[in-house]
């Protein structure tokens, strides 16, 4: 039962109105809906209530319809800023800017020209990536539609500016992020709550990259690489270039399915046996037997990586299952011929990183994948306050939703 006395106790800490979020993640074998406190400006995340569903297939009238019988388990009365944090199949990030010359350079930017350049550059944005986008998510180019538009900063005349009003110009270069969605997936969203509650739309593991990229102090390349139990996804971030590179077949269950077949094991005591090793609880005959086979069977994993990793570098783990430590070893690496320096993801590092903490009700269960629902909030905390600018853009999404 949700604890409403817990929730306002905690809330009356918090210096004036906060808003609540409801984060709805589909993330490829799971469905997520997260009800929480996001204080931005004391750096504070409350988590009340978590809901969690393993799920089959990542079709879009089946995942509607669990999500539908998720959130009738959610307070009515509540008014909810909605989030939706996606699968790369069901959604796609971009982040790029464009450029136009103004064809008046002499005039001086007001509303109504800031209003059309807006307008250009969301539509020159949209036009340019949808054909690539279609091909990524598998659907026709007219079932894409944009979910989410992002005005992340505005140069003109190769200077930056907070606000371009005012200004005058030859050239205006804005940079964003445009989120593109399935239109069939917005279309049954709009079924079930109006869009005007949704607050932000997102590529899961790209604006995890992001913020794992934001919260290094440099500006080397990394690889965000997802491990889910049947599937590897990864991701790169770089300096002003983000995107899903691709997905390959490898995933937790190749590991249990090999300790199956090993020692005639059912799942669940295969599972467990990756937990024993972990807490290195076992003889060193039989630890290092099991280092062998985690090893032997991740083959796979490193022949993607090589493939999918253009750059030696950084390589970020962040795995959705329990995860051998083996495969982080500098034994593991060693097998790469490529020189990657590969990390476990860290929730906390990032959190730290952005001086945010995240506090749980304690009737919260376990939240799957910390680092996946924290990136979106810590996303949507860092992104230019400008509500003009923002207000214009907006406007201009309703016209690529229908």
């Amino acid at each position: 039962m949700f604890n409403y006395t817990f929730l306002k106790q905690v809330v009356s800490k918090f210096t004036g109105k906060k808003p609540d979020f409801l984060v709805i993640e589909i993330i490829n074998h799971y469905i997520q809906v997260t009800l929480l406190k996001a204080d931005f400006s004391n750096k504070n995340i409350l988590i009340c209530k978590n809901i969690t569903k393993d799920i089959k297939k990542l079709d879009v009238p089946y995942l509607l319809k669990e999500v539908k019988n998720i959130l009738r388990k959610i307070p009515k009365k509540s008014d909810f800023n909605v989030i939706l944090n996606l699968d790369s199949s069901l959604a796609s990030t971009v982040y790029s800017s464009v450029s136009l010359i103004r064809s008046k350079p002499k005039e001086l930017i007001d509303e109504a020209d800031l209003d059309n350049l807006i307008s250009q550059v969301i539509w020159k944005f949209f036009d340019k990536h949808r054909s690539k986008v279609s091909k990524k998510m598998g659907i026709e180019e007219i079932d894409v539609l944009l979910g989410d538009v992002r005005i992340r900063g505005i140069k003109v005349d190769g200077h930056k500016v907070v606000n371009p009003l005012g200004f005058k110009a030859k050239s205006v270069e804005i940079y964003l992020s445009e989120t593109f969605t399935i239109r069939d997936f917005i279309k049954g969203i709009r079924e079930i709550m109006p869009l005007n509650k949704i607050v932000f739309v997102s590529e899961a593991g790209t604006i995890l990259s992001h913020t794992l990229f934001d919260s290094i102090e440099e500006n080397n390349p990394l690889f965000l690489v997802n491990l889910f139990p049947n599937q590897t996804s990864i991701f790169k971030a770089s300096v002003g270039h983000l995107h899903h590179i691709d997905n390959f077949n490898w995933g937790g269950n190749a590991l249990v399915e090999k300790l199956r077949n090993n020692f005639k094991l059912d799942n669940a005591v295969a599972k467990t046996v990756i937990e024993t090793y972990n807490r290195n609880d076992g003889s060193p005959r039989f630890i290092k037997k099991l280092e062998n086979i985690f090893i032997e069977e991740s083959r796979s994993l490193i022949n993607g990586i090589e493939s999918l990793a253009s750059e030696e570098g950084a390589v970020f783990i962040n795995p959705y299952f329990n995860f051998p430590s083996c495969l982080i070893s500098d034994r593991f690496q060693s097998k790469f011929n490529k020189k990657f320096k590969l990390q476990l993801l860290s929730t906390d590092s990032i959190m730290k990183s952005f001086g945010f903490t995240v506090q749980f009700n304690k009737s919260v269960k376990k939240i799957r994948n910390l680092a996946t629902l924290s990136s979106v909030l810590l996303e949507l905390s860092l992104m230019p306050k400008n509500k003009k600018i923002s207000y214009l853009a907006n406007r201009r999404v309703r016209w690529l939703l229908s």
